[in-house]
């Protein structure tokens, strides 16, 4: 029977399997995402590790079920088949992890290495040698296959390599690989623990073993699968609270795996319990029913009639009963010869207790050969002789065995079951959760076009149902500031745009007032037919200028030239400089086109204008507009809020970026009063505004556009001494 002790270790066994096979799942997903080398390999590590348990679990349920031998044995070859596939895949994942590309040479050697081993494993004979209460045999190859010191060694190195690179690195990525080298010394005890439960046989060793497995296992999923850049990189255990999928499998599974456990180690305890009364008593019963008919014999009872009553004795076909006299020698037993040569049998335990005085009782003892015995023993007082029946505990309690293991294997396809039901329900609460996350960080960035897709009817799909409402309602919303925000710059344009549309009507009617007076003379002809086209030209050039700043922003990505967009926007404001005494240089690069909004960048290029020309009203002073192009290599992912960086404060640039991205640079600056310091940082926050007629919208409107085109925004500034805005684009959103 298996000890209480062995069937916590087989629970912890299957959750054990249960991490690797999801490790394996999530390794090999990432590989096939991300095209690393080594999340495939580490994956398939984690599957031959589970192969190896699985197979370790069911060489245990064959063992009580009581498979032939051989069997038994291909099952075992196929274990130590496992774990040579899992030292291959550990060796490529060490070599990929670290980046010992030049040791790549090195799997040719160890496959072959490999090959060799499960040659000589499948050729090699094989001796099992089990012992009682104890699931995992001695394994004994009849050729030397050093299989498990090579497996112990590889992870060796893996920890030794793992706490090497970790000297040379700092932060989340240092955390990370002490992580993996610690699981590997921990996988390292698991394996010393399951070498002294099959040298000594103690139970203990056993759970212990699987405690550590289970342990390392969690360890290694979380080294490689916590990004070495993200914050849970620092405090890795922190990543089960990160993901509501891993609480929910947590608090699921594993109650439901205690419950089953306890509920199965009670109901097994008693029935092995009442099982094994029930047997001993019956042994006890046919004891008593032998010595009561020695003792009703009127004399000494000849051996041949005593051989007669211990060949008739009959429980269940396996069991052995004997009478000794009273210093411990055979006297009637059903193998003959034993009675002949009048064996003493003074060793076995269930004797020695009847020699001592004993009134006789049954349960489990020790035979003369020290091999474990069920049975009972009872005195026949009458002649001072014992009367034992006995048999082997395994056959005893073979039936015990087998109810056992059925129960267990029906505990471990709940648990299965119970655990993929609880995934998949952890799974349909996680998914629409994580839209809405997905939601909240897109609107957070500034995109009210995001749509969360959950079509529940519970709380959930109510409060996905009332999210799109919402960003609905905020892009109206916005549309219609946007708008206010143009009609505030038409309103300030509009003074200006009077005065430069009346100066080309006054030329015109000019010449066609005097038209008919000079219309002989040549030379008037001349000026005519080149001044009325050019002015007419320029009253149309305003006229659709404004009319395409004024119309509702809907974005319509095309090709877009950029340095057409600055003229026509300081077309617009020419007459304000002219008003305020602002010198407008241009310098303008030959730029590619790129793709984008043409409205919208018109926008953009408008607020930051106008923000320029309020900035030296009173004053004068000068406003130069650049362009360039170039490539950057830090421009992906948006962030909202604005970080300082030297003199500047930047807004939606990343950190890294693979390649380099081709660019152009829209750089506006002025003279002005500049920004202080401390409204840097809430420059494109909404509803931010300094003015006293200000809405505060115009630059995170701006911020939002440049945003949508993949671009950022530096701003240059110091108190007195003017600001300079810089607009990156990508040539392609």
């Amino acid at each position: 029977m298996l000890s209480n002790l062995t069937i916590i270790s087989i629970f912890t066994e299957i959750i054990a399997a249960g991490i690797l096979m999801a490790g394996a799942a999530t390794f090999i997903k990432n590989y096939f995402s991300f095209q690393r080398l080594k999340d495939l390999f580490f994956g398939l590590v984690f599957l031959a590790f589970f192969f190896y348990i699985a197979m370790t679990v069911a060489s245990q349920m064959m063992f009580n079920f009581g498979r032939d031998l051989s069997e038994l044995i291909l099952v075992h070859k196929w274990i130590y088949i496992s774990i040579v596939l899992c030292s291959v895949f550990l060796w490529a994942f060490m070599v990929e992890r670290f980046g010992i590309k030049r040791s790549r040479w090195s799997y040719f050697v160890l496959a072959v290495i490999a090959v060799i081993f499960v040659y000589r494993i499948f050729d090699s004979s094989v001796n099992l040698i089990y012992r009682e209460g104890i699931v995992e045999p001695i394994v004994v190859f009849s050729l030397y296959i050093p299989v498990k010191p090579f497996f112990a060694f590889l992870w060796s190195m893996l920890a030794i390599f793992s706490f090497v690179s970790a000297a040379r690195t700092s932060g989340g990525h240092k955390k990370l690989t002490l992580y993996l080298g610690g699981s590997a010394l921990v996988l390292l005890l698991s394996l010393l623990s399951s070498f002294f439960y099959v040298r000594f046989g103690e139970a203990g060793y056993l759970v212990a073993s699987w405690i550590l497995m289970l342990i390392s296992s969690l360890g290694f999923l979380l080294a490689e699968i916590i990004p070495i850049d993200s914050p849970e990189a620092q405090k890795p255990l922190r990543f089960f609270r990160t993901r509501i999928l891993f609480k929910l499998m947590l608090i699921f599974v594993l109650l439901i795996v205690i419950l089953f456990e306890a509920t199965t180690l009670a109901t097994m305890n008693i029935s092995k319990n009442a099982l094994s009364r029930a047997i001993i008593s019956n042994y006890l019963r046919v004891a008593d029913e032998l010595a009561a008919k020695i003792e009703n014999y009127p004399s000494a009872p000849p051996p041949e009639t005593l051989q007669q009553l211990v060949t008739s004795v009959r429980v269940s076909g396996r069991e052995t009963a004997f009478v000794v006299d009273s210093k411990g020698v055979v006297l009637a037993h059903p193998d003959k010869k034993r009675a002949l040569q009048r064996e003493n049998l003074i060793n076995n335990q269930a004797v020695k207790w009847i020699l001592s005085g004993g009134e006789g009782g049954g349960g489990e003892f020790l035979d003369e050969i020290g091999s474990l015995m069920v049975g009972a023993y009872v005195p026949a007082t009458k002649y001072g002789w014992g009367v034992v029946v006995q048999e082997p505990l395994t056959s005893a309690y073979s039936e015990l065995r087998l109810l056992e293991t059925n129960s267990l294997i029906f505990v471990i396809l709940g648990i299965i079951l119970t655990a993929l039901v609880g995934i998949f329900f952890a799974h349909s609460i996680e998914k629409p959760i994580k839209e809405l996350t997905y939601g909240t960080e897109a609107v957070a960035k500034g995109d009210l076009r995001w749509h969360v897709s959950v079509d529940s009817a519970d709380e959930i799909g109510k409060l996905a149902a009332a999210f799109n409402q919402m960003t609905k309602d905020l892009r109206e919303s916005q549309e219609r500031l946007i708008l206010s925000e143009k009609l505030a710059s038409l309103g300030t344009m509009a003074a200006g745009m009077a005065h430069e549309i009346k100066n080309p009507l006054v030329s015109i009617r000019t010449f066609t007032q005097i038209l008919q007076q000079k219309w002989e003379d040549q030379e008037f002809r001349e000026k005519f037919s080149t001044i009325i086209p050019h002015e007419i030209e320029r009253i149309n050039r305003i006229a659709e200028s404004l009319l395409k700043f004024g119309k509702p922003m809907k974005p319509e990505l095309s090709k877009v030239e950029v340095n057409g967009l600055l003229d026509e926007v300081l077309l617009l404001f020419e007459s304000e400089c002219k008003k305020h005494n602002i010198r407008v240089t241009k310098k303008l690069a030959e730029l590619p086109e790129v793709i984008g909004d043409a409205g919208q960048l018109q926008q953009v290029f408008v607020n930051i204008v106008k923000n320029a020309i309020e900035a030296m009203h009173g004053q004068g002073g000068e406003m130069i507009v650049k362009t360039d192009v170039g490539e950057v290599i830090r421009l992906g992912k948006l962030h909202r809020e604005g970080t300082k960086r030297g003199e500047e404060m930047v807004w939606g640039e990343e950190e890294e970026f693979e390649k380099p991205i081709p660019v152009i640079f829209i750089e506006i600056s002025d003279t002005g009063e500049g920004i202080p310091e401390e409204n840097l940082k809430s420059l494109f926050d909404p509803f931010f505004t300094t003015k006293m007629t200000g809405t505060g919208m115009g630059l995170p409107i701006t911020l939002r556009i440049v945003e949508e085109h993949k671009g950022s925004i530096k701003v240059r500034s110091q108190a007195g001494k003017g600001t300079t805005f810089i607009i990156t684009l990508p040539q392609k959103v």
